[in-house]
């Protein structure tokens, strides 16, 4: 389940930024342009690569990749489902870029965060998403640094403030089913 939401995710990402022609390297992820589902998101990353990095460390893999797939349901079915409008509209403004920005930098950390777990469709995400827009990366997913934490972006009240949202919307969608 993990290795399929995670391709469609990059299956979305990769289709939208070939019709708007997106290339990363001419864009930057601006804060000031960041909507709260963006922070939100920048926010779980930062905090599964601290996660991920601690569970690794102590050799509990199945724990590292279970922070994974929890993170990629996350990304896949309320960060990209409540965002894709942001992608459809015909020019590049701020709040698109941003939109691109912020889903490539999810992206490529997931797929060099995963590159232990699932070797090749990291290979391939990043050989797709990297390498065909910045030659000068690493030639394989496997030379690049592990990617660090960025304590600036992670916000422990936003992120407990969407999982109670979260929570809410699952008791709803129980109660009306």
């Amino acid at each position: 389940k993990f290795m399929g939401t995670l391709w469609n995710t990059y299956a979305f990402y990769v289709l939208y930024a070939e019709i708007d022609g997106f290339d990363p390297t001419k864009h930057t992820l601006k804060r000031e342009n960041l909507t709260p589902m963006d922070k939100w998101v920048l926010s779980r990353l930062n905090t599964l690569i601290k996660t991920v990095d601690s569970n690794l460390d102590g050799l509990h893999i199945t724990e590292a990749g279970r922070e994974l797939a929890r993170f990629t349901d996350d990304l896949s079915n309320w960060y990209v489902r409540r965002c894709r409008e942001r992608y459809w509209g015909k020019d590049m403004t701020a709040d698109k870029e941003a939109a691109y920005m912020t889903l490539y930098t999810v992206l490529k950390t997931m797929a060099l965060i995963s590159a232990p777990f699932t070797p090749f469709m990291s290979e391939t995400m990043y050989q797709n998403m990297v390498r065909t827009v910045d030659k000068s990366a690493p030639e394989s997913i496997h030379l690049c640094d592990w990617p660090k934490k960025d304590e600036s972006f992670i916000d422990p009240e936003l992120e407990a403030n969407m999982a109670a949202v979260l929570d809410i919307v699952v008791l709803g969608r129980s109660a009306r089913n």
